[in-house]
């Protein structure tokens, strides 16, 4: 037994209750669902779990109370629950999951329950029997839906067995779990990982005797491990889903990497699961819940753990489990290197934006970040001025050790008068999206004048530094260099662009300094009216007043699209 991580978890969730609770009586009636019932659950575990503050507390009947009555009036007469997607079974799979766990817990005491936790497991009972048929029989739309939806029909089945649940987790399993060769699933994605796939197929083991479904968990577990960083995030730029736009925190891994570290005596998890408990702890009362129903995760990690209360980067066990000569996730193509105290990330896995930039591609533009230390380029984005097509996005990767290449090729096309055979006497003519643009135009019988712009983008890291040779093909245009730093430091070398927030190089070196960490950058090219420092996310977003302009630091390094450009990142300590 843990006791020391099992007290900082109970702590942990003491906390998030009682701030929950100075805000109940006004939040609750506005409730969606899933936070209901996630609010539910920390009630119901703090008031079973006996080294609580809240062990047994007649505060928290009247709370609890409130939240059933929002859950049974949010339930619709199909018993599923409404949100974004109506009548949804896999949104419904969310909330049913976590009722489920409520109700493990109640039934797990060692003595019958009290009148208020008999009451909650009636009412909590009532929504399972009311959603039972329409979970078994429902559909969902992305992939991860599939394993949410059979976890909580394999609990629903294991609290209350009915015919039919079982046989219809057999269909969904028998697709086949959407596992890429390198471990990530196919929606390439840490938060639907941590949220989703990976809980629910640890439940779907558990719940229906199917221990074959870790393996999945291990293999996704192990292709994250060198992604993670060491102020507490981990890469999500690849992704497929909505955090290829943010800095996703590491945290919610923790349960993970602890129950397989436990049930394997993998000395690599147990580093792992070490280095994410002294981050802030992701839903401590729903570990907590967790932990009381789960005895692998109770148990002490293999190893030692750091020195409590350590921060996050103190602590390199994580690193050992990291090739010397970086990373690899050839599906996602993105590859990591890490040398002299500096990390190259290189990102060249986009999808295809066909039929546009939509949820379920990999889209963000950036391909390269680079740290040292505190110090930390972010994004770093390519703009050219091209029939406003956006920025750079790799269609071809190549990597050779240290070496990553990426490519691209594009093209747009000025339209010739119609044959006379297409000529139309009324003037109508076939609606069409021709690539940029729909219209009237019957595009795809007309002749074209077509131009066309190849960039190449190599990236050597080796030596604390990553070299960028740039070149261009084709059309002679406007480009724009975008470096974005994470704030909290300060910059040399640059110029201001009037008020704008921005910067631009325009000779020699620029450095980025945060502490005893600095990036240094360049050289920069000499500003022109015809080299704007602007970024331009493309027509796709622009048409519809929006944007994927990243948040930070803006240095930008303009030019021409004529011929080659290098360009360097160097680590540096300040003695340098």
């Amino acid at each position: 037994m843990d006791a020391v991580f099992l007290n900082r978890v109970a702590e942990a969730a003491d906390q998030a209750v009682q701030a929950m609770l100075e805000t109940h009586d006004a939040d609750v009636a506005a409730l969606a669902h899933r936070p209901a019932m996630g609010r539910l659950l920390a009630l119901v575990t703090v008031f079973t779990e006996p080294g609580s503050t809240f062990y047994g507390s007649d505060g928290l009947r009247e709370p609890m109370a409130v939240c059933l009555d929002r859950l049974e009036q949010l339930q619709g007469p199909t018993g599923l629950f409404d949100g974004t997607n109506l009548c949804s079974p896999p949104d419904s799979a969310f909330t049913l999951n976590d009722v489920c766990l409520a109700l493990s817990l109640i039934r797990a005491l060692d003595t019958p329950p009290d009148p208020v936790l008999a009451g909650v497991d009636a009412r909590l009972r009532g929504i399972v029997s009311r959603a039972t048929d329409a979970m078994v029989t429902g559909g969902v739309h992305t992939p991860n839906h599939r394993w949410e939806l059979c976890a909580a029909l394999a609990q629903m089945d294991r609290l209350q067995p009915r015919p039919g649940i079982a046989e219809r987790i057999s269909e969904w399993l028998a697709e086949g779990i959407d596992q890429l060769p390198d471990g990530m699933y196919s929606e390439r994605s840490p938060l639907y990982a941590t949220a989703v796939t990976n809980p629910s197929l640890l439940t779907i083991a558990d719940s229906s005797g199917r221990p074959e479904l870790l393996d999945h968990v291990r293999r996704n577990l192990t292709a994250f491990l060198p992604w993670f960083s060491p102020d507490g995030s981990v890469e999500s730029v690849f992704s497929r889903r909505q955090d290829q736009w943010m800095t996703f925190d590491a945290a919610p891994f923790l349960h993970l990497y602890r129950r397989l570290a436990n049930q394997d005596g993998r000395q690599d998890f147990a580093a792992a699961a070490a280095w994410l408990e002294v981050l802030p702890l992701h839903e401590p009362a729903k570990l907590l819940a967790l932990s009381r129903l789960d005895p692998w995760l109770r148990e002490a990690l293999p190893g030692s753990r750091p020195a409590e209360g350590a921060p996050p980067s103190s602590d390199t066990s994580i690193h050992a489990a990291m090739a010397p000569a970086g990373a690899a996730l050839e599906s996602c193509g993105v590859y990591r290197f890490r040398d002299a105290g500096s990390v190259t990330t290189v990102f060249g896995g986009c999808d295809a934006l066909v039929p546009g930039v939509v949820s379920g591609l990999a889209a963000n533009p950036t391909f390269l970040r680079f740290a040292h230390g505190a110090a930390v380029l972010t994004d770093v984005r390519l703009s050219r001025s091209f029939f406003d097509l956006g920025p750079f996005r790799s269609q071809h990767t190549v990597a050779n050790g240290t070496a990553v290449t990426l490519s691209e090729e594009l093209e747009a096309n000025f339209y010739l008068p119609l044959p006379a055979q297409k000529r139309r006497a009324d003037g109508i003519y076939t609606l069409e999206h021709e690539g940029r643009f729909s219209a009237g135009m019957d595009f795809s019988s007309r002749p074209t004048a077509v131009h066309r712009l190849a960039t190449d983008v190599a990236v050597q890291a080796d030596g604390g530094q990553a070299v960028l040779d740039i070149s261009f093909e084709g059309a002679d245009t406007a480009f724009a260099l975008e470096l974005t730093f994470r704030p909290g430091g300060t910059l040399d070398g640059v110029t201001p662009l009037g008020g704008t927030g921005a910067f631009q190089l325009v000779e020699g070196m620029g450095r980025y300094r945060v502490g005893a960490d600095a990036i240094e950058f360049g050289p920069g090219l000499p500003a022109g009216p015809d080299t704007p420092a602007a970024y331009n996310p493309g027509e796709s977003y622009r048409y519809l007043a929006g944007t994927n302009a990243t948040g930070g630091v803006k240095v930008y390094i303009t030019g021409r699209t004529r011929g080659s450009h290098r360009f360097t990142l160097r680590g540096l300590h300040r003695s340098s």
